[in-house]
């Protein structure tokens, strides 16, 4: 049986970070239209790492909730 609390608090910083990455590649996008290629790598280096790291909190949250803990 999985905690709705841990559960959520992991979706919840997931969603977080990924907001935040949506707002770091939407930065980088601006960035190329407006011929800054340094910011534009910069940023979209940085919203693909947040991406990353929001889809790893949600899906091992998720993970850790309902494999993890169930087999130990």
């Amino acid at each position: 049986m999985a905690r709705p609390k841990v559960l959520g608090t992991g979706i919840v910083v997931g969603v977080l970070w990924l907001l935040m990455a949506g707002t770091s590649i939407w930065s980088a996008i601006q960035g190329a239209a407006n011929d800054r290629s340094d910011w534009a790598l910069a940023w979209g280096l940085v919203g693909g790492l947040l991406l990353v790291a929001g889809l790893a909190a949600i899906v091992g949250s998720w993970w850790h909730e309902n494999r993890v803990r169930r087999d130990h």
